[in-house]
């Protein structure tokens, strides 16, 4: 019988371990084979983003050129991503004026749609959201969980990258902010 609990001994302690680990409920997919991370990407021009918003109008990351732009990938079931949309909605309505906006990206699933233009008017969120279900928008931006943000200059580089939730008055959002707004347009 000593047999048996030196080999379940380990195994006890390791469960032990794993129960104390803290796990992100928000999980994304790993990057694709062979695609970017998401830290390389930091001083890069920004891959393509394009697909249909929750209205179902085309909308490109492009068509923002020329202005300073947070890419903010998300999904309704993510507790951190719907934690940061107030933040996001009154940096988008209060620094708009100076060329900046929000991008929303929603990973949630197709049949999930109606709940996120539910949360769009819930926390009155001003700023486009792409629908991107199957996470093809994205495949190409290294993005690994949920909520992960990006800042985007004028230029269309990435000056910025947040994997997590961004807090109202973010103070290393907001110097980032600061200097890519400073920057003039091309």
């Amino acid at each position: 019988m000593s047999g048996v609990a030196n080999i379940l001994q380990p195994l006890v302690i390791l469960a032990a371990l794993l129960a104390l680990t803290p796990v992100g409920g928000c999980q994304g997919k790993g990057d694709a084979e062979g695609s970017p991370t998401g830290a390389s990407l930091v001083g890069r021009i920004a891959p393509t983003l394009a697909g249909k918003t929750t209205d179902g109008e085309r909308l490109a990351l492009s068509d923002l050129r020329g202005q300073v732009v947070l890419v903010n990938v998300w999904a309704t079931w993510c507790k951190p991503c719907t934690a940061e949309l107030p933040e996001l909605a009154r940096m988008h309505r209060i620094r708009g004026p100076e060329g900046f906006s929000v991008l929303g990206v929603s990973v949630d699933k197709r049949q999930r749609l109606a709940k996120v233009r539910t949360f769009e008017q819930s926390y009155q969120l001003g700023y486009p959201t792409l629908f991107d279900p199957e996470t093809r928008a994205i495949a190409n931006w290294g993005v690994k969980g949920y909520p992960t943000s990006f800042l985007i200059g004028r230029d269309g580089t990435i000056r910025w990258r947040r994997d997590g939730m961004i807090h109202t008055d973010d103070p290393e959002l907001a110097k980032q902010l600061e200097a890519a707004l400073a920057q003039p347009a091309p």
